[in-house]
């Protein structure tokens, strides 16, 4: 019969290693492997935060319509968003805000899952994983409501 002796040194020492392991994988799988909120371009001029709604007219009373064109370039795709009747404007956080019309941002998603918020019309993906991805731009209010204004496109990662 064999018998393991453990010290309380290195019982101490292997719990630290296990925990900073465990927090490493954790933070691993939370972080956004696509880096979507680092790869902003920022394309036209945005209403300032400090705006108020009442100092906003609306660009257009017809809907707004949306089209998307992407390049690949190895692992990264340049999405332009092509828009008619739409402003893109920054989130000032403010969920009672009052929407005004053709004012807004985009809400952003990668096969069937949510990536983000865009707020320019160009913007980047990056290190995307090889393979066919399809991607969904829903075009929405400050308060984020819809509206009713969306493109997918599918393209190829070689």
């Amino acid at each position: 019969m064999k018998v393991f002796i453990i010290s309380m040194r290195n019982l101490i020492l292997g719990g630290i290693v296990f925990v900073v392991v465990l927090v490493a994988g954790i933070v691993l799988l939370v972080k956004d492997p696509l880096h979507v909120s680092d790869s902003y371009r920022p394309g036209e001029a945005s209403v300032p935060v400090t705006a108020t709604s009442s100092d906003i007219q609306p660009i257009s009373t017809e809907k707004p319509l949306l089209n998307m064109d992407i390049k690949v370039d190895g692992t990264t795709a340049e999405v332009t968003l092509l828009t008619q009747n739409f402003q893109f404007v920054q989130d000032n956080g403010d969920m009672n805000q009052k929407p005004v019309f053709g004012q807004g941002h985009a809400h952003l998603y990668i096969d069937g899952e949510a990536k983000g918020m865009i707020y320019h019309p160009d913007f980047l993906l990056k290190k995307l994983p090889k393979g066919e991805h399809e991607i969904r731009v829903e075009l929405n209010y400050s308060n984020h409501l819809p509206y009713k204004v969306e493109s997918t496109q599918k393209f190829v990662v070689e």
